[in-house]
């Protein structure tokens, strides 16, 4: 029986995780309120990623026992070092020989060099987040540098990896420890642990409905090259409702964005945003598919529709994995999701196009 198990610090992060180990784990179901009894494999998203740091530690450490007799035990950490990266790992080593972490994902730009995380920028690379040894450090973890091709030190090492092959030789050497290791990274890294058979690419049916609840830089520029297919919404209320509903079912295919309020602040915003969306699923059918960005907007909408858990199945591309929700009014529910941050300008636009090009995975 498998033995996976994923602590993520937000819901797509812990989807696309999940996905890459499908071809071997088969679904990999996915929760955000841990029932009493979790199966074998599951991914449980903490969303400790917004929380304030004290906060984001005791929630990691009520839910590290997870990660009992897992094998493998991943701690999913965002690949830009967003949040209490540091700290939660800390909270979570405890009962581990060993902690490997290696936060690259080279098929969304990320990489590790010199123990810095780095992102793409058109042909160069800017560097992202925390120093995240210094970090480690500070809360006690004596984490050790490492390139790929070095041997595996004992205790708590960080990884440079620049492309998929730098990963897989990360963990074909660290797979040499003995005793108990704590896998800490993004898809890059699941994929290297799952051997990196390819993820099944399943059937999207129309009319799809999109809602985009993240502001990252990334997503507004997907939004401004799908913008015949965006439609904003200021209430979510009745009539909003009747709108998108009747532009759906004429074209197939809706992205909605929220219009928030100038001068809100960034949870205020969240609330805002969050009210819309809610208030126009409430007055809605299900469509054939649902493409939401962001993990707190998904988290939100699953948790609205009274959804227990998804069920990953596979992925459309990296980074953007596919998955059944289970439970509540929208059961059984083909969903697609992505980080906010995920994905080139034209990425959103070539996902509309799926259901109305037959994608037949």
């Amino acid at each position: 029986m498998s033995r996976l198990r994923i602590l993520a610090d937000d819901l797509t992060g812990a989807l696309d995780s999940a996905a890459q180990f499908v071809p071997i784990e088969g679904k990999v179901p996915t929760v955000w309120a841990p029932p009493s009894h979790l199966p074998w494999p599951a991914a449980i998203d903490a969303g400790t990623r917004e929380l304030d740091a004290t906060e984001a530690v005791a929630l990691t450490r009520r839910l590290s026992p997870v990660l009992d007799e897992a094998d493998p035990a991943f701690r999913k950490i965002d690949s830009l070092l967003r949040g209490h990266i540091a700290a939660e790992i800390a909270a979570c080593v405890r009962g581990f020989a060993h902690c490997v972490i290696a936060p690259a994902f080279p098929a969304q730009g990320r990489i590790t060099r010199a123990g810095r995380q780095l992102v793409a920028e058109g042909e160069a690379w800017r560097p992202v987040g925390l120093d995240l040894a210094a970090a480690l450090r500070a809360v006690g973890v004596g984490v050790k540098l490492r390139r790929p091709g070095d041997a595996a030190p004992e205790g708590a090492s960080l990884w440079d990896a620049e492309t998929e092959s730098d990963l897989d030789q990360v963990v074909a050497e660290c797979r040499c420890l003995s005793g108990r290791v704590l896998w800490c990274g993004s898809a890059g890294l699941a994929g290297a642990l799952a051997g990196r058979a390819p993820v099944p690419r399943p059937a999207l049916r129309g009319p799809l409905l999109g809602l985009i609840g993240s502001e990252h830089p990334a997503s507004v520029a997907q939004l401004s090259a799908a913008w015949s297919r965006v439609r904003r919404v200021t209430r979510g209320d009745a009539e909003e409702a009747a709108r998108i509903a009747r532009l759906l079912a004429r074209d197939g295919a809706v992205v909605v964005a929220s219009v928030v309020p100038p001068g809100l602040a960034r949870s205020h915003a969240a609330q805002h945003i969050a009210g819309c969306f809610t208030g126009l699923l409430a007055r809605m059918g299900p469509p054939g598919t649902l493409l939401v960005a962001g993990g707190e907007t998904l988290r939100m909408v699953c948790t609205a529709l009274g959804a227990g858990r998804l069920d990953v199945d596979g992925q459309l591309v990296p980074g953007v994995p596919t998955s059944v929700m289970r439970g509540g009014a929208w059961d059984g529910l083909r969903v697609v999701s992505k980080s906010g941050a995920f994905g080139d300008a034209g990425l959103l636009a070539r996902l509309l196009a799926l259901p109305r090009l037959g994608e037949t995975g």
